[in-house]
């Protein structure tokens, strides 16, 4: 059985980010999804391309916590858990950053990714994107919202599992050669 937190960060400029997205997965089911507006650091600035793809504006998080004001509330989801995320060098980079940037010590997690799980999983297909895998898999997707976003994640992750035949993370790992990473 599958348990572990999927995550996605939409940000304002490069890895600063403005929303997080959280899909929890218990014996693989979705138990909870959630999304939080983050005031980012950069406050007010905002990319405009950042904007464009994920449609949150700076008057949307004027009034929203900080990462540092939101950690406590929401660091039980990264600890202790494998988190997975699609692409998860981004949002990975995104997490480390941020928790540098306020001197918050990291939890202790492993994660994965689910966009290199999907090469080894569909080798054929042309393209491995979020939303095309979502659309390829019937996987409901409301791109770059950041909940949306986890909880595709994690049913992907599940589909992806159940494609290969793996029914935990060891079998996972061991017939696709992938590794988990420590946070």
């Amino acid at each position: 059985m599958f348990s572990f937190t999927a995550v996605d960060f939409e940000t304002a400029a490069g890895y600063i980010p403005c929303s997080v997205g959280i899909a929890v997965v218990e014996d693989n089911k979705i138990t909870e999804v959630r999304t939080e507006l983050i005031k980012p650091i950069c406050f007010p600035y905002f990319h405009w391309y950042a904007q464009r793809i994920h449609g949150i504006y700076k008057q949307d998080v004027e009034n929203a916590p900080t990462f540092e004001e939101l950690w406590p509330e929401i660091k039980h989801y990264f600890s202790d858990t494998m988190l997975i995320a699609h692409n998860a060098a981004f949002d990975i980079n995104v997490l480390r950053r941020t928790l540098a940037h306020y001197q918050l010590p990291r939890p202790y997690a492993r994660y994965m990714c689910s966009y290199i799980l999907a090469k080894k999983t569909w080798k054929n297909n042309a393209k491995f994107s979020l939303d095309f895998l979502s659309n390829q898999e019937n996987i409901p997707l409301n791109h770059h919202h950041a909940d949306s976003d986890a909880a595709a994640c994690a049913m992907l992750l599940l589909r992806e599992a159940e494609v290969l035949g793996c029914q935990d993370f060891a079998q996972l790992k061991h017939l696709t050669q992938l590794r988990s990473y420590r946070l």
